[in-house]
């Protein structure tokens, strides 16, 4: 069995309005809306799909991402401000 690195997706930001264009049953992770990571203003979510198969979505020109990014500039982007917030409330 193949092992799977983060390094083996390709991650796509989305705007949240687009939400109904994304084909979850078609290789997009997570699989599921309820799953996804949103900026912190709610305004984009990310996604991710092995770099082998690209979903059909994506393909045909039905779902634009905002970007698409490597693993590397994804983490970079989840670390900013407006992803992650930078005063988290202690509990």
């Amino acid at each position: 069995m193949a092992h799977i690195y983060p390094q083996d997706f390709k991650y796509a930001i989305v705007n949240a309005s687009d939400l109904s264009k994304v084909e979850f049953d078609d290789g997009i992770y997570p699989t599921s809306s309820k799953d996804l990571r949103y900026s912190l203003d709610d305004s984009q979510f990310v996604i991710k799909w092995d770099e082998h198969h690209t979903p059909h979505c994506i393909e045909d020109g039905e779902l634009v991402p905002v970007s698409i990014l490597s693993w590397a500039d994804c983490h970079a982007l989840m670390q900013t401000p407006a992803w992650t917030d930078p005063n988290p409330i202690e509990e």
